[in-house]
């Protein structure tokens, strides 16, 4: 008995399909940065400005998670936002180095962490230039990092998520998928 090609294909296809549908989730609901997939983290120079009188009290740096990796700058509101970090050592805590040190970036919404491995002197790379790498702590992930030209990510004015009267303006600095 010979069976044609379309025969030998459908039966192959067909089980796959069925295989697929059973996948469960892996990721918890409330984990939102637990999630796998196509994702990305932003790092980001924020200003967090008084929405009341338009001054600039201070800088801050932050990771901004989406779980859509295709993802365009000033496309909404992130899923996530890191803790609020700032560079303490230096006179006027300006944002964070991201270049030449591991910074580890806690989400208090999900209890996860990032590590971030930017490159020394990656902020002189051009736009979309290879700068360096993240990892995602609870499950290892690896991110590929990329530079980027300060493109404006998102404004958040209040109700922010730290509860204060200060919106936050953010600038991506890299990206990592």
């Amino acid at each position: 008995m010979r069976l044609s090609h379309l025969s030998l294909l459908s039966s192959a296809v067909i089980p796959a399909f069925v295989f697929a549908g059973t996948i469960p989730e892996v990721a918890p609901r409330n984990g939102t940065l637990a999630k796998r997939g196509g994702e990305v983290n932003y790092l980001c120079n924020c200003d967090r400005i008084d929405y009341e009188t338009d001054y600039v009290p201070y800088h801050a740096s932050y990771i901004a998670w989406y779980s859509d990796g295709d993802h365009k700058p000033g496309d909404g509101l992130p899923e996530s936002l890191s803790s609020e970090y700032r560079n303490w050592d230096a006179q006027g805590a300006p944002p964070l180095t991201w270049e030449g040190r591991q910074q580890n970036i806690y989400f208090p919404d999900s209890g996860v962490t990032v590590q971030t491995h930017i490159d020394p002197g990656a902020n002189n790379l051009g736009f979309t230039s290879g700068a360096g790498w993240a990892q995602r702590t609870s499950d290892k992930k690896i991110f590929n990092c990329y530079r980027d030209n300060q493109r404006e990510l998102f404004i958040w004015v209040p109700p922010v998520p730290d509860g204060t009267q200060f919106s936050i303006t953010c600038r991506v600095e890299y990206w990592c998928v």
